[in-house]
């Protein structure tokens, strides 16, 4: 789904302070390739994932069965807008199985013979029908809005997307590069000599395949020839 990769560019503040340098150093004992970031697997399951202590405790927000979970130490996600993003989506969730509701009962038309109470009847059923629609829609748009916004954070922050108990997406941290000093800012050609077998989808984006794991790709998205996001993606592990 390429909504999914529809991220904003986020650039950590890098400070010329000594202790900067240290943290910058401890940050790169760790490389993000396809096997993983250090204790995250590509292929695990949501408990065994949780269990590595990679992860925060508590979710950074979820839509339907798709859950977001920062790193270890990444900021914070806002209870209250993490409790705004919930009421949203129950009563997206609501609002869609009204629209169902009221879609199925209008039935068919009042045929050529129906008096005028029945064509009143179905006039009336259409009209419900299309105030649930129009309630549906106005709460998806914010509800997609939500996401994205989570999208952006995934990105500025690193994290991992649940998809159900399958891992979706594995995002790095700000400042992380692969085994093959590939980050954010390297270009298209640096990309194709560390690795040869990239598999060019749309000469923006390259996916290289994950040994052993049907379906998962280290995936490199690029803006103006420069890296922009990269990540681990299950295509498998869909949102429902």
């Amino acid at each position: 789904m390429k909504a999914v990769f529809v991220v904003c560019a986020a650039l950590a503040a890098v400070s010329c302070s000594t202790g900067s340098g240290d943290q910058q150093a401890t940050t790169q004992e760790k490389h993000f390739d396809v096997t993983g970031w250090g204790k995250l697997k590509p292929g695990m399951s949501k408990q065994d994932a949780l269990a590595t202590g990679e992860l925060g405790a508590t979710a950074a927000g979820k839509t339907g069965d798709c859950e977001d979970y920062r790193y270890q130490g990444a900021p914070v996600p806002d209870p209250k807008q993490l409790a705004e993003d919930a009421e949203i989506e129950q009563k997206y969730e609501a609002a869609k199985k009204a629209a169902d509701d009221a879609d199925a009962a209008v039935g068919p038309a009042p045929g050529a013979n129906a008096g005028a109470a029945a064509y009143a009847a179905h006039a009336e059923k259409l009209a419900a029908a299309a105030e649930a629609g129009a309630k549906s829609v106005e709460l998806s748009a914010e509800s997609t809005k939500r996401i994205a916004a989570r999208a952006e954070a995934r990105e500025a922050n690193g994290g991992v997307l649940f998809a159900g108990d399958k891992i979706r997406m594995i995002v790095p941290p700000p400042g992380a590069t692969t085994a093959k000093n590939i980050g954010k800012g390297a270009t298209v050609e640096q990309l194709k000599a560390a690795y040869p077998n990239a598999v060019d989808k749309d000469s923006k984006g390259f996916e290289v395949p994950v040994p052993d794991q049907q379906g998962v790709v280290l995936s490199f998205h690029f803006t103006d020839g420069k890296l922009t996001t990269f990540l681990l993606f299950n295509g498998e592990a869909e949102c429902g």
